[in-house]
């Protein structure tokens, strides 16, 4: 009947099908732009990822180590082989951490999702994007002992930019996917433990 202060509230109309996407839509890009901001500070205020460099640092050089590589290290800086060394820094982007975040802010946006599960998301997802940033290392490294400068370049610049963001596509989609099977199984379980007989 009366609105707050006695006016007549207008009613609004039902959304159609393709109007409530929409909104689910809108809904998701304004989550995942505000879970997005922490990527942005990070840049804006030029923060340092030296714990993580040192750490990816680390097992970069076993990881090179393990694959047969002679290689040395001395803090950010590795030198691979003997014959023909060649030098490499381990920066900021490195790291992985855009990737990370990223992974994270699109498990947050996500509709519909308990924060249990997008907990167990993140903490899956998460160590799988360090593991895929430690194999693009790898893999460079392989292509320039093999190829030389340029063709490590071109693997580093291009493919494994790209190779990196499919990684977190697909984790997240793997993830929604997961997720939503799962409440599906949970559902039809819950029916038949209903079921008389």
């Amino acid at each position: 009947m009366g609105g707050r202060f006695g006016m007549r509230m207008p009613r609004l109309p039902k959304l159609t099908k393709e109007q409530q996407r929409l909104w689910r839509t809108l809904q998701f890009i304004i989550r995942f732009t505000a879970f997005s901001i922490p990527l942005y500070l990070i840049i804006w205020l030029n923060a340092g990822m030296l714990p993580l460099q040192l750490i990816v640092a680390d097992h970069a050089t076993w990881a090179i180590g393990a694959a047969g590589f002679d290689v040395g290290r001395e803090g950010l800086l590795l030198s691979v082989g003997r014959d023909r060394p060649f030098t490499f820094l381990i920066g900021e982007d490195c790291t992985g951490w855009k990737s990370m975040l990223a992974f994270v802010a699109l498990v947050m946006a996500a509709l519909g999702v308990s924060m249990r599960k997008r907990a167990l998301g993140i903490a899956a997802g998460i160590p799988l994007i360090y593991l895929g940033n430690l194999a693009r290392i790898l893999l460079v490294v392989m292509a320039e002992a093999a190829y030389g400068y340029e063709a490590a370049l071109f693997l580093h610049d291009w493919l494994w930019q790209a190779g990196l963001i499919a990684l977190v596509l697909v984790l997240w989609l793997g993830w929604l996917r997961y997720d939503s099977l799962r409440s599906r199984m949970e559902l039809v379980y819950g029916m038949l433990r209903k079921r008389p007989g």
